[in-house]
């Protein structure tokens, strides 16, 4: 499965200010949000298990922007090497994301091309392994495990605008969307 980004990815102070202008320059909305994502399984590229909840906190919200997703992710807590891992910052790309049929072959070719895992994460259906740049790009790459969640993300959240009506911005995320 080669397929261009799923989603671009922006760190932000604030969920709610920061949708409100993604709605108001950009067209964008309404937004799913998962507010303070739990991770079934946290794992270190070293190996580490991370079980502390407060180790990597935020809320995420998600709109359809054309043909991609625009996520903005409001982080509550994250340790420090994360945080540094990540690039987290308020003035660039956080990250951008791709979906493919096998996360260890397509991050064996990330590796390949000179990015490091950072880490493998679980949440309910959703499976992803994040990577440094590298020589690819100057943030992150998320890799999403092919999956119903993932790949029904979009088609969920056109149909959301298409209905929108401008109120309820920011709505909260069922179960059946992730």
């Amino acid at each position: 499965m080669r397929a261009g980004p799923h989603h671009v990815g922006y760190w932000v102070p604030d969920l709610a200010v920061a949708a409100e202008r993604a709605a108001r320059t950009l067209g964008v909305g309404p937004f799913l949000v998962h507010r303070h994502v739990a991770f079934d399984a946290f794992r270190m590229a070293g190996g580490a298990e991370i079980t502390d909840p407060a180790f990597f906190d935020h809320s995420a919200a998600f709109a359809a922007w054309g043909p991609i997703v625009l996520e903005l992710a409001e982080v509550h807590s994250i340790d420090g090497g994360l945080a540094a891992a990540y690039g987290i910052g308020f003035d660039r790309v956080g990250h951008v994301s791709w979906v493919t049929g096998d996360l260890a072959a397509e991050g064996a070719r990330l590796e390949s091309a000179g990015c490091r895992l950072i880490h493998e994460a679980v949440s309910g259906a959703v499976h992803v392994a994040w990577y440094d740049g590298g020589t690819l790009f100057p943030h992150p790459i998320e890799l999403h495990l092919a999956g119903p969640p993932i790949l029904g993300m979009h088609a969920r959240l056109a149909a959301a605008a298409a209905n929108w009506d401008g109120r309820d911005l920011l709505r909260p995320m069922r179960p059946m969307d992730l």
